[in-house]
């Protein structure tokens, strides 16, 4: 028996757990330079500043993988746990003795954060069976990384003498949030396993079919496409418009996540019509790139128009990422596993 209550506990946590790590990470690169500061006596390399995002970007590469499996052989349960425990190393991170020690923390912290938003998609395979909720669920959950990218926007852009003055206190506020979450977890998640789940025809499926599948191979590369732009948008290029443009990078990332909780709805208004998705993403892909080249262009001559087309940028972002989230639970005889 599948106890719909308990999942829908289960899944908030997963997507508080999310909203945490973005906070913690969003708010960690805005304050770089504070950061940079108080590890190194003088100025610093870009790159040195940057090797955080850097690092971040690649635990989360190989953090996917590593969560599949871990899921596969400890069941939901202590995989999560495991996911939840490694965030709890970003509070960790901030009293590291130097630079490299909190790099190698916030490392951990990022394939915490990865393992978390993969382990939301076999809990919504077995909690949630209605299709339209499905999508509604799985639209919040791509929604949970601007949601806490939005927060911090807003508290660097109203409160952006206070959130500077002690980065080691303002990332402890953002970070411990996820020892309660944890906490909660291991009180009252239940388990399960997808260790025995098969395909349609009764055939296991595992990383070598995965490499042979073609749909695999264009589903990813579309949305590495994606998430490649939507990470540097937040991420990047806040400290590129800050230093090389007339735009206020805490303000394009307050547009870019505001407007993308907006496009989730759009998604999940598009996505439970029942169209074809392929052109959906198609256009919404061509939207979101175009839109974002104008804002470069524009980003020393015309600021309000730059500010307008990143806004267009991040609804056409989150247009497409409910839709892309969702789209291997429509495929026939989707499994947890």
């Amino acid at each position: 028996m599948v106890n719909k209550r308990k999942g829908y506990f289960m899944l908030a946590v997963l997507w508080l757990a999310y909203v945490t790590f973005a906070m913690n990470w969003v708010a960690g690169s805005s304050l770089t330079p504070q950061i940079t500061k108080t590890f190194f006596s003088g100025p610093v390399y870009p790159v040195v500043s940057e090797l955080v995002n850097y690092s971040i970007t690649t635990a989360r590469v190989f953090a996917n993988i590593l969560a599949a499996i871990i899921l596969m052989r400890l069941g939901a349960k202590k995989a999560v746990g495991v996911g939840v425990g490694l965030l709890i190393m970003g509070l960790i991170a901030i009293w590291m003795p130097n630079y490299w020690a909190y790099t190698i923390a916030r490392m951990v912290m990022a394939i915490g954060g990865s393992m978390v938003i993969v382990y939301m998609n076999p809990v919504v395979s077995r909690y949630i069976s209605d299709p339209k909720e499905k999508l509604k669920i799985n639209a919040a959950n791509t929604v949970s990384y601007n949601i806490g990218a939005f927060i911090v926007a807003v508290l660097f852009t109203l409160f952006a003498h206070q959130m500077v003055t002690d980065w080691r206190l303002t990332l402890t506020c953002f970070a411990s949030i996820t020892l309660i979450l944890f906490l909660a977890w291991v009180w009252k998640a239940e388990d399960f396993t997808t260790a025995d789940d098969a395909g349609p025809d009764g055939e296991s499926y595992g990383y070598r079919d995965a490499l042979k599948d073609s749909f695999l191979w264009r589903y990813g590369i579309a949305f590495a496409s994606f998430l490649t732009l939507y990470v540097l948008s937040l991420v990047s290029f806040k400290k590129v418009f800050d230093e090389y443009t007339i735009l206020n990078g805490s303000i394009t990332n307050l547009l870019i996540s505001g407007f993308a909780i907006l496009g989730t709805f759009a998604g999940i208004y598009f996505g439970n019509k029942g169209l074809p998705r392929k052109p959906i993403l198609f256009l919404a892909g061509i939207g979101m790139v175009s839109s974002f080249t104008f804002t470069l262009i524009f980003a020393n001559s015309l600021p309000i128009l730059s500010y307008i087309f990143v806004s267009i940028s991040g609804f056409c972002m989150f247009l497409q990422y409910p839709i892309f989230l969702n789209l291997p639970h429509e495929l026939k005889g989707m499994t947890p596993k």
